[in-house]
């Protein structure tokens, strides 16, 4: 339209005796921005969906959200109703006392995005609660939750309520402006003491099974702190006083499912020990300690000041799972509380911060330097229990992310994780060295002291001089202690090399499945890859520029082969993870791994400039029952080390054989090749766990760093068949020789 229409239509309107003043406004804006000389920001109406669906992205966040919101309104109570939930499609009503919303707090608050008004009162005005929100987004938690909404308020103190309605999905769509969506308000009359906000979410867009429900609870039960937490003067100085603040779920209160999801006493006292830090405002950190059962009452200064996070305080226990620790409690059942609660969280303004203290967060790095062996003291995220205080105030540098599940990661909040990290490991380390453990890697030469059984006998020894009278000898009661000790000593090595074993296993094993997925989307990209890489070579052939076409043609030559390689490495992947390669038993054709091993790896080993030689007699040899993708991992382990052993020694013309042949009731594997070679020393050394020349970063994709591990996994699946590995003389022309001894499939009857 014509400026000339525009301002004809506003005339005409406005000449009505009841204007339509949403055409008047949109006329209007539609003037404003005709504007050449002016732009300005415009907002698309599906960017509600947006705010609901992705930046609360999780459901019990979102349920979350909408208790903060009833408690940031000072109710004392919160009541969640669910409906048909066991499927998407049902309704959650909920219920609150709080102090209502007036149509004025409904248009400059409800209705608007990111306000600022929990910045300007920071306080709830009856109960001075330090508001839990902060960003003004979390009404579109409902969005999140339900495709409807209808929102009833009724304000304390005024004898009119009010009503909205919302059709996220029908109202809010993409390609609508934002000005132009208009929501229905209702007024009711109400007592002036009848207050509080109820919101109806119907067509949840979720199931809320058990699981949920009770994740929701796990979610309610710890938005708030599991130990108090300390009140300043300045905080409690003229508050009315605080009734609480309850919630209920189908029928279920607090107080009652506290029950099943407590952090009750009789687990709290199983800790080891406390501890309590705290910064202080010059920035100085001290950290106490305190085991009752260790006897142990220590406090330490830290060096380092902490000047931007401001004063701090936290709390922890801190838990070791062993019969030795626990009275009272199975360690399994103690193990499970530190699994589903451990972890130390953070909590602002009263109320957690999310995801920190979570299983899978691990924002102190404790769980990464326990599992790399930098830390050999009990120190995972289960191994503590506690929380780290913040507020508004005291901590201005401290800011929820605007999805409500997390930190800004500013200087202040990097300063708060060393701070902590210190705290908790100076602490488990002080309780290792009273446990006489040894507490990292870097302690050189350290001898563990525990009280042995040999320690008990020699001491009776001692008590009874050079002889006893009961009938048993000096000598033997000697001989007893020696014998002890020596089996104790042989004990303990194999138990901490059996522990080292069993860590890095179950890494290896949690690595495989991520790697099991990638191989999957490797192979199933192949077809596609594939088509595009032959529509490419046709569209590059009908380009008339020869120069241009040849250059293109190296190219996508170059493209082939990458491609190519990459696909090897999918496919043998797949291959190694699926379930009938992996899992099932059953008698291999020597010659037809070997044949499959090498050619998966062609590529690979030109790429590398390997020559590669097969030499099994007789062919028909099988080996006896076993998984197909255990020997792929013994030929892997053994190419690996190849190439970085020839890549190490430069060699010019690098080659590999892989032979077999049998041995009586064995079947014997060989793997040679011409790198460095191993010393004499070595040989017997490479099998052990850990026991690695290659921990240096590697540029190689396959071959990468060594682990220490490989070649004991190649010995203990020789082992569980039957047989051994060991390092032999090599061949002529070749410099290391490995040799893989397994049973041979069993003569048939």
């Amino acid at each position: 339209m014509t400026d000339k229409k525009i301002r004809a239509l506003i005339e005409l309107e406005l000449q009505k005796s009841d204007p339509d003043w949403a055409l008047i406004e949109n006329a209007s804006r539609g003037q404003v921005d005709s504007n050449p000389s002016t732009v300005r920001f415009t907002v698309d109406a599906g960017h509600i969906q947006r705010l609901g669906a992705e930046l609360v992205g999780k459901q019990d966040t979102a349920l979350s959200e909408l208790i903060k919101n009833a408690f940031d309104s000072d109710a004392t109570s919160v009541t969640l109703d669910f409906k048909d939930q066991d499927q998407a499609g049902g309704s959650l009503t909920i219920t609150d006392n709080g102090s209502g919303m007036s149509d004025d707090v409904i248009r400059s608050s409800w209705m608007r995005i990111s306000t600022a008004s929990k910045v300007d009162q920071p306080l709830s005005p009856i109960f001075r609660r330090v508001r839990a929100g902060r960003k003004g987004i979390g009404r579109f938690s409902v969005q999140r939750l339900g495709k409807r909404l209808r929102l009833e308020t009724r304000p304390r103190g005024s004898r009119d309520g009010f009503r909205v309605f919302f059709n996220w999905d029908e109202e809010f769509q993409p390609g609508r402006d934002l000005h132009d969506v208009f929501n229905r308000i209702e007024r009711f009359d109400k007592a002036p003491d009848h207050v509080g906000t109820t919101l109806e979410i119907e067509d949840l867009r979720d199931a809320w099974n058990d699981k949920a429900i009770s994740r929701v609870w796990r979610s309610v039960l710890l938005l708030q702190p599991p130990f108090p937490i300390s009140r300043r003067a300045s905080d409690v100085v003229g508050r009315v006083q605080d009734p609480g603040f309850a919630v209920v779920i189908n029928g279920t209160s607090r107080a009652e499912k506290s029950v099943q999801f407590s952090i009750d006493q009789s687990f709290l006292s199983q800790a080891i020990a406390t501890i309590t830090a705290s910064v202080d405002g010059s920035g100085v950190a001290t950290v106490r300690l305190v085991s009752s059962k260790l006897g142990v009452d220590d406090a330490q200064t830290f060096p380092e000041q902490y000047l931007l996070t401001g004063p701090v305080e936290f709390t922890t226990h801190y838990f070791i799972y062993s019969s030795s620790t626990l009275s009272g409690m199975t360690q399994s059942a103690a193990a499970e509380m530190g699994r589903t609660f451990g972890g130390i969280r953070i909590y602002r303004n009263g109320f957690r911060v999310l995801p920190y203290g979570q299983a899978s967060d691990d924002w102190l790095q404790l769980d990464l330097d326990v599992s790399r062996r930098d830390l050999l003291v009990p120190a995972n995220n289960r191994n503590f229990f506690g929380h780290v205080e913040l507020t508004t105030d005291c901590n201005p540098l401290f800011e929820e992310t605007s999805s409500r599940e997390g930190l800004l990661e500013n200087e202040a909040f990097h300063e708060l994780r060393r701070f902590v990290r210190n705290a908790v490991e100076w602490s488990a380390k002080r309780i290792a060295a009273t446990r006489n453990r040894k507490q990292d890697a870097g302690q050189k030469d350290f001898v563990a002291q525990p009280r042995r059984p040999s320690e008990v006998l020699q001491g009776l020894l001692d008590e009874q001089g050079a002889a006893t009278k009961g009938g048993v000898s000096a000598e033997a009661l000697a001989a007893a202690a020696a014998a002890a000790s020596d089996y104790e000593e042989k004990i303990e090595k194999e138990r901490a090399a059996a522990l080292e074993y069993e860590e890095m296993l179950r890494l290896l094993a949690s690595l495989g499945l991520s790697i099991s997925v990638f191989g999957h989307e490797v192979k199933g990209a192949e077809t596609s890859l594939s088509a595009r890489l032959a529509l490419l070579a046709d569209a590059i052939a009908e380009v008339g520029d020869v120069t241009l076409r040849r250059r293109l043609e190296r190219q996508q030559s170059q493209l082939q082969a990458a491609s190519a390689r990459l696909f090897d490495i999918g496919g043998y992947i797949a291959g190694l993870m699926s379930s009938t390669e992996s899992r099932e038993l059953r008698s291999l054709s020597v010659l037809g791994a070997l044949n499959r091993f090498a050619d998966q790896f062609s590529n690979y080993m030109r790429k590398q400039q390997v020559a590669f030689q097969i030499d099994v007699r007789p062919s028909t040899l099988r080996t006896t029952l076993m998984h197909a993708s255990e020997l792929d991992s013994v030929l892997l382990n053994f190419l690996t080390n190849s190439i970085k052993s020839m890549r190490q020694a430069k060699v010019a013309k690098r080659k590999v054989r892989m032979d077999a042949r049998a041995d009586g009731a064995h079947v014997v594997i060989g793997f040679e090749d011409n790198g460095l070679g191993i010393d004499e020393k070595s040989r017997a050394r490479v099998f052990d766990a850990f026991y690695t020349t290659t921990m240096a970063a590697d540029d190689d994709g396959i071959a990468g760093p060594g682990t220490g591990l490989g070649l004991r996994i190649v010995s203990d699946i020789a082992a569980s068949y039957g047989g051994n590995a060991v390092v032999v003389d090599p061949s002529a022309g070749f410099t290391c020789r490995f040799e893989f001894r397994i049973l041979a499939e069993a003569p048939s009857s």
